[in-house]
């Protein structure tokens, strides 16, 4: 299954979730985990704070799995349960915002056939990834979930409780300091 794309069948998970399906809540785990983790990240700046959110999300999900069902938009749902649990540790000062900026995992996607094409690709990919992580905190977290996650501006919107021309306007900004 492509990364990017949506969990297959995802309201069937979520049901089987609810009535208390081990192997489908690992499912559903394994499928988000990373991509909450690397959002976690961008939060956070600590591989272990970044952990502990995404496992109490978890948790609080396998806790309250019998209202899983009820949820519209489960991916904007659990995006926004990562937000507001990062938000939660950055109030409680459990972590610094001034750690050392994450790596990002987007990159180019090309076949290097030679040598030199190959060097093009990795100096091309490192302008790239130089460019997404000088781009401010607020509009490196929408780039990431829009492209990396593929999230629709509305989803992005719900996550973070912020208007769509909110993100329309941070992802063009995103888009003119990357070309730059």
């Amino acid at each position: 299954m492509n990364s990017y794309q949506r969990i297959e069948n995802e309201q069937q998970i979520l049901k089987k979730v609810s009535q208390g399906d081990t192997q489908a809540f690992r499912t559903l785990y394994m499928y988000y985990y990373n991509r909450l983790f690397q959002f976690a990240i961008l939060f956070l700046r600590s591989e272990p704070a970044s952990e502990d959110v995404i496992e109490d999300v978890f948790f609080n999900i396998w806790k309250d799995r019998d209202t899983l069902t009820d949820i519209p938009n489960f991916q904007a749902y659990i995006y926004q349960a990562v937000r507001n649990g990062c938000l939660n540790v950055l109030k409680s000062g459990y972590v610094s915002k001034r750690d050392e900026l994450p790596e990002t995992e987007l990159q180019v996607k090309i076949a290097p056939d030679s040598p030199l094409d190959e060097l093009t690709y990795k100096e091309l990919n490192n302008a790239i990834q130089q460019a997404i992580n000088a781009l401010p905190e607020r509009c490196r977290i929408i780039f990431k979930m829009a492209k990396e996650d593929d999230m629709s501006h509305r989803e992005i919107a719900e996550a973070l409780s912020i208007k769509i021309c909110t993100v329309e306007r941070q992802l063009l900004l995103a888009k003119d300091k990357i070309k730059q």
